[in-house]
């Protein structure tokens, strides 16, 4: 039977949703502690984050910068979300004084039984094991990463599809056989979480990202999860999923400080 969620219920599962397990790679540190959540990884240019942070207001400007420290140390850009339960409240005043740039992400959800229009000529794989390189291979290109990250992604994936139960699933999209996007699912207790939806920019407008958004629904709706959820960028994708009828349940900041090129 289908389950229905108050504001309160779906607002926390979109603020949880960042802090499980994700595409984690063989180096991923996670840092979890009371009021904290963190991922350091040396070996690849994303999974340097904190994603949940409340600090003392008489111990943050240590933290702060033993944090950056050890991003600096490995030469990692990193990322540091606030949301609405982050403290202290001046956190992104702290960030931005030490050179961390702000974007704006709204975490959104949506009924997995919500119908998605795709166009007929896109398809879109569940990837297992025979398409795990195609689907790297895509995921590289579509996210600019260096030829060195070829086969620290591919062993991250097949140990993705070894795990029992799943905890992740990912999607490629295809052209007349030619991949042209990519996307994946973090399953979370009773919903999914929709990550890493990227489609070629020379494939753009004719329906690719919004098949891989319904595939995702339609793999949710056939092991019984009601909903899913997202944090979209409010001035790229978020304005799709509106339109695709996600529903905007929080706010969250997004403060991101560069040490490596790129």
């Amino acid at each position: 039977m289908k389950s229905t969620w108050t504001h309160a219920q779906k607002r926390e599962a979109v603020l949880n949703a960042p802090l499980g397990p994700g595409f984690f790679r063989e180096d991923t540190q996670q840092i979890l502690r009371e009021g904290w959540v963190q991922l350091i990884t040396p070996s690849a240019p994303y999974l340097n984050e904190v994603s949940f942070s409340i600090v003392a207001e008489d111990d943050v400007e240590r933290v702060i910068d033993e944090t950056i420290a050890a991003y600096r140390a490995i030469g990692k850009n990193v990322k540091w979300y606030l949301g609405p339960d982050s403290r202290p409240l001046d956190m992104g005043q702290r960030l931005a004084r030490r050179g961390f740039r702000r974007s704006e992400y709204l975490g959104m959800i949506v009924e997995t039984s919500r119908p998605v229009e795709r166009g007929a000529d896109v398809h879109v794989e569940h990837v297992e094991a025979a398409s795990v390189d195609a689907f790297v291979a895509a995921t590289i290109r579509g996210w600019s990463m260096a030829a060195d990250q070829v086969e620290p992604e591919r062993a991250a994936h097949h140990r993705a599809l070894a795990e029992v139960p799943r905890s992740s699933h990912a999607f490629l999209a295809t052209f007349d056989g030619k991949s042209v996007g990519t996307a994946g699912i973090l399953m979370r207790e009773g919903y999914g979480y929709l990550v890493g939806g990227q489609v070629f920019e020379e494939a753009r407008g004719r329906g690719a990202y919004r098949a891989l958004v319904d595939a995702r629904l339609q793999f949710l709706r056939s092991v019984h999860i009601d909903y899913a959820v997202t944090f979209a960028l409010e001035t790229t994708s978020a304005p799709i999923l509106e339109r695709l009828g996600f529903e905007t349940v929080a706010r969250v900041e997004c403060w991101v400080l560069q040490h490596s090129p790129g």
